[in-house]
């Protein structure tokens, strides 16, 4: 589920302790990927701009551990759904968070090939397209941007989708999410998907 979510809600936020701006929390489109030989052994991977406050900080490895959070759907809950209305209300969410170290990839080689991974997963047409960029178009563009993966350490998947309630009050506040706004829509599949587990 985590990787399916970390698919669908690609931008996350890189929570990172920068020894010169403090506590930061950078918004970063990233992607997962794995080791073909060992699907247990994957990682996130991003670009950031090369003037970013942040990027010294991870270039130096003085930002030590990062933690990246994906979030995905939430919604508010009423309590009109349970079976005793006189409750408190709830707000349901599906995240995923990402702790690790990370590897800086500055290699104009690989920096390309990051960019094309990172572009086949929103646009698979312009990813072809990618290597008909003028030269030195493509230079400047690769340098000013740092790569970066970061080996899942550890990953915490926290699905909050009215578990706890009954089936019958599960049920209500199902058939409310799938008519409600697009947030509560894509929360209500996640719903049905964690039923179907």
């Amino acid at each position: 589920m985590a990787r399916l979510l970390i698919q669908q809600h690609p931008l996350a936020t890189l929570m990172l302790q920068d020894p010169t701006h403090g506590l930061s929390a950078v918004p970063v489109p990233m992607i997962w990927g794995a080791d073909k030989n060992k699907p247990d052994q994957w990682w996130v991977e991003g670009h950031m701009a090369r003037s970013n406050q942040n990027t010294e900080a991870l270039v130096s490895g003085k930002a030590g551990q990062v933690l990246v959070q994906f979030s995905g759907p939430g919604a508010y809950v009423s309590p009109r759904h349970y079976d005793v209305s006189k409750s408190v209300p709830t707000w349901n969410y599906v995240t995923v968070q990402i702790h690790g170290h990370v590897q800086v990839i500055d290699n104009p080689m690989e920096k390309d090939t990051l960019l094309k991974r990172l572009i086949a997963t929103q646009e698979p047409a312009y990813a072809r397209d990618w290597s008909g960029l003028p030269a030195d178009r493509d230079g400047k563009l690769l340098g000013s941007i740092i790569g970066f993966r970061i080996p899942v350490e550890r990953c915490v998947l926290k699905v909050k989708l009215s578990q706890n309630r009954s089936e019958g009050e599960r049920s209500r506040i199902l058939a409310h999410q799938r008519k409600g706004s697009y947030e509560e829509q894509v929360l209500a599949r996640w719903m049905t998907l964690l039923a179907q587990r």
